[in-house]
Order: C-alpha cells, then sequence, then structure tokens
C-alpha cells in the first residue's frame, strides 16, 4: 500500500489492510472485466470492452501523486519496451487509468503521459467518473481510499487476456521484468495452444526462445536454443549409425 497527498474528493470508504487489499486483488483473478464507459486522454469516449481481441496492461495510477505513480509507470514502461521487444510492437495493448476522479481529467493525463515520456502507441489513458471507477476497481481487486495521510491504493498491475478476463496480477512499484513479460508471452505466443498451422509453430519456437538474461535485465531470442537441439539430434544420429554398423560388423564376424 502506498500514501500520497490528500485528494479533496470522495472515495470508496473502504479500511482495508494490506492484507485484505492483497487477498482482494488475488481473489479477482479469472474475474472478466466489464464495460466500464470512460474517456482517453483526447478527450474520446471508450469503453473498456473495445480493448478485447488482444492481451492489454491495465495500470492504475493518480496524476497529483509525486512518488509511487511515477515509478510505477516508468517501471511498466520498462517492461512493455522489453516486451514489444520480444513480442512485437502490436502485441498487446496498455492502458493506464486515473482513479482520481476530481484531478485526473484527459487532459492532466495527457499531461502526464508526456511528463513520463510515454509514447501514446497502444497505450491508452483514462479517466472516468467515481461510479465507473468504483465498478472497474471492483473488477480489477483493486483498493483505494482517502486515509488522513493521503491517497492510499494497492501497487497493482493488472494483465488481461484477450477475452477481458485478469489472468495475473503484478505487485510493487519496481517489480522485476519476468513478472509482467511471462504472462504475456503465455497470452500472445500461447504456451499451450495446440500445433494447428505454420504460425502456431513459429509462436512456440519463439515462445521457448525467447528468454530473459538477468546480466542486461532484457529479454532476447536465444538461438543457442537452436544448436543445443541440433547437437542433440546429431548426437542421436551418430549413436544410431555407430549402433548401426557395431551390428553390421558383429554379422559379418558371426
Amino acid at each position: 500500500m502506498v500514501s500520497a497527498s490528500l485528494q479533496a474528493q470522495a472515495a470508496p470508504t473502504v479500511s482495508a489492510t494490506a492484507e485484505e487489499a492483497l487477498k482482494r486483488s488475488r481473489a479477482a483473478e479469472g474475474n472478466v472485466v466489464g464495460s466500464h464507459q470512460l474517456t482517453d486522454q483526447d478527450g474520446q469516449p471508450v469503453d473498456l470492452t473495445q480493448f478485447r481481441g488482444k492481451p492489454v496492461v491495465i495500470s492504475m495510477i493518480y496524476t497529483a501523486c509525486d512518488h509511487t505513480c511515477p515509478v510505477t509507470t516508468q517501471n511498466v514502461a520498462r517492461a512493455v519496451s522489453g516486451t514489444r521487444k520480444a513480442l512485437g510492437d502490436d502485441s498487446f495493448q496498455v492502458l493506464s487509468i486515473g482513479f482520481d476522479t476530481v484531478r485526473d481529467t484527459p487532459a492532466a493525463l495527457k499531461t502526464y503521459a508526456r511528463q513520463q515520456g510515454i509514447d501514446l502507441k497502444n497505450w491508452t489513458f483514462l479517466a472516468g467518473n467515481q461510479a465507473t471507477m468504483e465498478a472497474l476497481s471492483a473488477d480489477l481487486g483493486f483498493t483505494w481510499y482517502v486515509t488522513s495521510r493521503g491517497f492510499d491504493h494497492i501497487a497493482q498491475t493488472t494483465v488481461l487476456d484477450k477475452d477481458g478476463r485478469i489472468y495475473r496480477q503484478v505487485y510493487g512499484e519496481n517489480f522485476e521484468l519476468p513478472l509482467l513479460v511471462e504472462p504475456l508471452k503465455d497470452l500472445v505466443l500461447g504456451r499451450t495452444a495446440a500445433l494447428t498451422s505454420l504460425q502456431s509453430i513459429s509462436d512456440r519456437v519463439r515462445f521457448f526462445c525467447t528468454v530473459y538474461d538477468p546480466h542486461s535485465d532484457a529479454y532476447r531470442f536465444d538461438y543457442g536454443i537452436f544448436f543445443s537441439i541440433g547437437s542433440g539430434f546429431l548426437a542421436v544420429l551418430t549413436i544410431i549409425w555407430m549402433t548401426i554398423r557395431m551390428w553390421r560388423d558383429s554379422r559379418r564376424t558371426s
């Protein structure tokens, strides 16, 4: 849980502890996020269901935050950049949603995006009214409320599958890159998808060959896997050839 400067607005009257907030968040995994009417950074109406068809990363923020939300946004941006290099620019979408329904106007969100250096390609910033934000928070298992110390909320990044179902919750403002990339790999490339086409076979190869390098803190395509497979295949052929040759030699001497 994190806090920031007090906001002069009503908010859900939640007195949850950090443990209760985490429990609520985890219980939301498997929920389908419903239809919620929001407004994007350009003032255009948006329904969350229009983002279905691809995995979606959702980060709940508020623009007046001077520490935690910017740190979280930068960490999500780092993870998104690494993931897109590995999986493709159009493989998933990102939504930053401002839950401060007084200050998080479309204009404020657009300014926030610019301040954070966010490229808006496949990354949308969204605002909404209080009723919508409370309903959306319930779907996401996201806890936020005003305290005497300020705005408190769980540091949560949510991954939805292409059907809008919550696939994974990622916690913390400085989470490790694989925590976000691995569930996106599952959804984009299909860990268990049937191998029914050349594309599905290609995706499965990319899935196993796209690996995390802790030294560079980045994902890369590991060509060494092909050499390992080739070496193993050659070793098997060598054993078979030697076995056949020994069998023929034994027949000649018998």
